[in-house]
Formats: C-alpha cells, sequence, structure tokens
C-alpha cells in the first residue's frame, strides 16, 4: 500500500487532471469498486462498493461541468469532453464510464503487478540475484512478472460471425469468456509455465488483452511505470524480503486479482540528499 498503489494512481490522475489532494480518494473508490466484484463479498462490501459508485459518479459530473466550461486544456478528462466523433461529442454518461475504465484500468493493474512481482523475485533469490547483477534484464522480467501476475482475471467477447474452435462452435452473438491466467499457463505456448523466468524469451503472454482492436490502450505506460519501479527498488532495497511467514491475502474480487498486502523489512539506507 505504501509502494504499489501510490505510483500508479499518481500517474493516471495526472493524465486525467485529477487534483493530487483528490487521489486518496479516487483510490478508496476504486478498492471500494473491486472488492463488490466477487461472489462472496460481504454485504458490507456491497453497500462500500455501491456508495463508491454514486460518489464517483457525483464526482465526475463535477468535474466533467468544470472542463466544459473551460476551453480545452491538456489533460485526458478534456481531451474526452471536447472531442468530437462525427460532429458529435460524448455524453456524461460515457464520460463517467470511459474515466472510470481508464482510472481503474491503469490504476488497479500496475499496483497488483508491483506487489506481485516483488513478492515472486523474493520467492526466487535466483532469479532476483540476476536482475541486481545485471538490471539490463528488468525490461525482459518485467515481462514475465505481467505473465505470473495477470491481474486482470478475464474478459468477455461477443463472436461476430460462426466459428468452429478445438471441435466447439462458437456462434455469431453468443458470449466467450476469455480466462487470461489459464492462456498464460498454457504449457503449448510456455515451456515450464508454472516457473518463474525473468529471462523467458519469448513471451506472448496476454496480460494486456492479447491483440487488435481490445489490447491495452495503456500497455506502454505500464510498462514504462514497471520498469522504472523495479530499478528504483533493487537499486535501493537490494535485501528486500517478507516479514511474515503467512500468505499474503489477495484481492477479493473476480476481476482484477493481486496481493493486497505484503508486509516486507530491508536494511534502511541513507536517505537522498542526506549527508554522509
Amino acid at each position: 500500500a505504501e509502494i504499489a498503489a501510490p505510483l500508479p494512481m499518481i500517474l493516471i490522475g495526472d493524465m486525467l487532471g485529477v487534483q493530487p489532494e483528490d487521489r486518496d480518494t479516487l483510490l478508496r473508490w476504486s478498492d471500494d469498486l473491486l472488492g463488490g466484484l466477487s461472489t462472496s463479498a460481504s454485504p458490507e462490501a456491497l453497500a462500500s462498493a455501491a456508495r463508491a459508485a454514486g460518489e464517483y459518479v457525483a464526482y465526475a459530473r463535477r468535474v466533467i461541468a468544470d472542463r466544459r466550461a473551460r476551453p480545452p486544456q491538456e489533460d485526458l478528462m478534456s481531451v474526452l469532453v471536447h472531442a468530437e466523433i462525427e460532429g458529435e461529442r460524448l455524453d456524461d454518461e460515457a464520460l463517467i464510464q470511459e474515466s472510470l475504465l481508464i482510472l481503474v484500468g491503469g490504476d488497479e493493474t500496475s499496483r497488483h503487478v508491483i506487489s506481485g512481482g516483488m513478492l515472486a523475485l523474493m520467492r526466487h533469490p535466483d532469479e532476483r540475484r540476476k536482475l541486481l547483477a545485471d538490471p539490463r534484464r528488468i525490461p525482459v522480467a518485467v515481462e514475465e512478472m505481467l505473465r505470473w501476475v495477470t491481474p486482470i482475471q478475464n474478459m468477455s467477447r461477443t463472436a461476430t460471425c460462426d466459428v468452429e474452435r478445438r471441435g466447439q462452435t462458437i456462434r455469431e452473438g453468443e458470449k466467450v469468456l476469455l480466462l487470461y491466467p489459464s492462456g498464460n499457463r498454457d504449457r503449448r505456448a510456455f515451456p515450464e509455465p508454472t516457473r518463474f523466468d525473468v529471462e523467458r524469451t519469448p513471451n506472448e503472454h496476454v496480460a494486456f488483452g492479447g491483440y487488435g482492436a481490445h489490447f491495452c490502450l495503456g500497455a506502454s505506460l505500464a510498462r514504462l511505470e514497471l520498469r522504472v519501479m523495479f530499478e528504483e527498488l533493487l537499486a535501493r532495497l537490494p535485501d528486500l524480503e517478507l516479514a511474515s511467514e503467512e500468505e499474503p491475502p489477495l484481492r477479493p474480487s473476480n476481476f482484477i486479482v493481486g496481493v493486497e498486502r505484503l508486509p516486507v523489512r530491508f536494511t534502511p539506507g541513507r536517505r537522498l540528499g542526506a549527508s554522509v
């Protein structure tokens, strides 16, 4: 929560034009909304999710009204508000849904790959030593972390025509549920898929949703965030280790899953800017 959560929210918030003082509130709304996406969600979790949805909608409407009343700015919310598609602009409902998708998609996914990727490195010290010895390997390691963690659990698609796949006919208009963790553990695509390998190449994972129109629009930003985060974590906290033998709890969601809390310990170093 102290390391993995803030960075993605800061970046995606800046892109959307979120005021710094609103970041913590947006993070809470995001957490509460996803906490309600579980078959085992408690009545309290469902109530929190409903409350977060209502509060976000009210907040977004205020932001949209503000952007409409002002000349176009450089933030993404302003761009969406003033954008025209075939001479028409997006209405409030479309803007609310689109901004929420960008917010949750840009925050929740990266933070869970940071925590889950660090957990994998702590549990596989030989792999971590490879990165400590040669940080140039980090970009390739990031791809393995994305495959290993796979924060997005599923997405549905609608068949646009009849198709047969492995003896199963899918009719036009039928829904198909894509289970990304299953795809990222497919032995036909990944030799030894249950082995965490920071040098795995090729690594054609589907953590970003596969290919084509549905490929994650924030993939490049996510890769940049993850690369920089692990460069800094490994350089500044090379002896980071788990502070508890208990299994870290996972987010109770059927859509985005990741480590909820990850207590760690490390040897404190000299603070940046401090004199010797």
